[in-house]
């Protein structure tokens, strides 16, 4: 082989060595930047994996946070609510005790108010406690003590004092007055004279009891005896025993008043 040849060809060689040598080292790097960047993509998926896993951890811990309240975990968030729900409880049964206590005051203030505005006194019912009454000579009484302190009350109504037949009426129970005495039993008599004109009338008559004086009406509209609306009273007479109305006589003849009075009277003590 002659030297031309044989330099030529240990040029080739090297070319060919320092060709090749490059590319194995361009084929080794390929790999090791590949490695680089699958480590690097590795790392971000491990980063994101454990985000996730990080979110997911706080889903988890609010689903058990959730599930601790709705009274299973640890037990204390139950408990609370169990207390919650007796307070609850108890505070509703106080309503209820306190609405019970309220409804039976307003059915006696009911009962009560019931008892004040009653338009007419019947048989059975009882004086209402709130009557206040002027007498002859001034003087008041509240009607229902002075039943209950009289036992036996006779009240008899006239129209107008210093008339003849009421004259005979008030008279009539004048002289049957000590008997009615006798048999525990008090009498007044009623109409809506006024004071003067009432005490004038006793004290001509020398009446042995005291006389109402119902100017505005008003006991003599609950006893269910005005002649009208506006005036006038028709005679009558009522009798109380311990308060409550025994007899209701409404529209009599003044004779008649104090003889059937007397006779009611006497058939209580049999």
């Amino acid at each position: 082989m002659s030297a031309v040849r044989r330099s030529s060809r240990v040029a080739a060689m090297k070319d060919e060595i320092d060709y090749t040598g490059k590319k194995i080292l361009k084929t080794k790097s390929v790999p090791k930047t590949t490695t680089k960047k699958a480590s690097v993509a590795k790392g971000k998926g491990r980063k994101k994996e454990s985000e996730v896993i990080e979110v997911d951890g706080e889903k988890e811990g609010l689903k058990s946070k959730k599930r601790g309240r709705r009274g299973s975990v640890n037990g204390e968030p139950a408990l609370k609510k169990v207390v919650k729900s007796k307070s609850r409880s108890a505070k509703k049964e106080e309503a209820v005790v306190i609405e019970d206590s309220e409804e039976e005051e307003e059915e006696v203030e009911e009962e009560e108010e019931e008892e004040e505005v009653k338009s007419e006194l019947e048989v059975g019912d009882s004086i209402p406690s709130n009557i206040e009454l002027t007498l002859e000579d001034s003087s008041k009484i509240n009607l229902k003590e002075f039943a209950k302190k009289a036992g036996i009350l006779i009240i008899f109504a006239y129209p107008k004092a210093s008339t003849p037949g009421c004259t005979r009426q008030a008279n009539g129970f004048r002289d049957e007055y000590k008997e009615l005495k006798g048999l525990k039993a008090e009498v007044l008599g009623l109409s809506n004279d006024n004071e003067k004109s009432q005490l004038n009338f006793k004290n001509k008559h020398e009446l042995p009891y005291h006389l109402i004086c119902d100017v505005k009406r008003e006991l003599i509209k609950l006893f269910g005896c005005p002649k009208t609306a506006v005036s006038g009273t028709i005679r009558s007479h009522f009798i109380f025993v311990n308060g409550v109305l025994k007899v209701k006589e409404i529209k009599i003849s003044p004779e008649n008043s104090f003889n059937k009075v007397l006779e009611f009277v006497k058939s209580l003590k049999k």
